[in-house]
């Protein structure tokens, strides 16, 4: 028996192993061919064995994102704001208020998380060109652009975010109603009781919802390759580095993968440093709000 059970836990780390190395491969070809020169990448087999430490490649490709990172930093630090608060309040509406209608609002709501995102993606590039009095439209929405090619327009949707309100308002419901009439009768207003009272309680649902708003906005590029294709000091840093790599491709097809590589790096390791170092609270905040599979 226990023979048996030293050949299933080797057969186990084996798997664990392979099936790891088969995850990690492509970041660590993308890793080692960043220090390699064109020429020595070709001749590699398995995976480039890096020559060079490529320091001033690493800078001249740091420096052309560097407006896109801070770009896409602004954006990223808005919509935090913006889901974190309206995701609070409007959970703090729907578990701790009672109204008339109120689950049936709840439902309409989660109705749109029903919907693909992609099937949304027309009407809402045409309210963006239809809209009223901007980009030379009248206020029928009618001879001009909107916002199409306006700032404004990458900052303008997802005010409702109805993920949020739904897996806060599942936190709420955990937090007993006593938190809420003890600071009544302290004198607590309504925005005081959701994020000084509420607020601190619910750390893990929060931070969950950072990493997703922030994973989402770092690698948001759908929407501004239809509305900003002609103003690239807008562009975010899926555009950009997209533009960068174009440059990379010679007239007669050649690429240089090293800077390819490089790149990807830079516009890769934020997004995963932020859930490596949050992932605790990630899995915390979605089993705690009742989301086990």
């Amino acid at each position: 028996m226990k023979q048996r059970q030293l050949i299933i836990r080797g057969f186990s780390y084996i798997f664990l192993i392979v099936t790891s190395f088969i995850m990690i491969y492509p970041v660590l070809f993308m890793v080692l061919g960043s220090f390699t020169t064109p020429q020595r990448f070709l001749e590699s087999i398995i995976l480039p064995i890096p020559n060079t430490l490529n320091i001033a490649l690493f800078r001249r490709v740091a420096s052309t994102l560097s407006s896109a990172y801070t770009f896409t930093l602004i954006r990223v630090a808005f919509y935090i704001v913006v889901t974190l608060g309206v995701g609070l309040i409007g959970g703090y509406i729907f578990s701790k208020m009672n109204f008339p209608g109120r689950n049936r609002v709840f439902l309409l709501f989660l109705s749109g998380m029903v919907m693909p995102a992609i099937l949304m993606l027309v009407p809402s590039y045409l309210m963006m060109a239809w809209w009223p009095n901007t980009g030379g439209n009248n206020w029928l929405g009618q001879g001009g652009h909107g916002l199409i090619q306006d700032l404004r327009v990458l900052f303008i949707g997802g005010w409702v975010p109805v993920f949020a309100i739904f897996l806060l308002k599942q936190s709420f419901d955990m937090l007993p109603t006593e938190y809420q009439d003890a600071a009544k009768l302290d004198g607590a207003g309504f925005f005081t009781i959701i994020f000084r009272v509420y607020g601190p309680l619910l750390k893990p649902p929060l931070v969950a919802l950072t990493i997703l708003v922030f994973l989402g906005m770092w690698n948001d590029y759908l929407w501004p390759s239809l509305t900003i294709t002609g103003t690239d000091k807008w562009y975010p840093i899926g555009m950009r580095v997209g533009q960068v790599m174009q440059a990379e491709i010679s007239p007669s097809g050649e690429i240089n993968y090293p800077i390819v590589f490089i790149t990807a790096f830079l516009a890769t390791w934020p997004p995963a440093a932020v859930y490596f170092l949050l992932q605790r609270y990630f899995v915390q905040g979605l089993v705690g709000s009742g989301l086990k599979g």
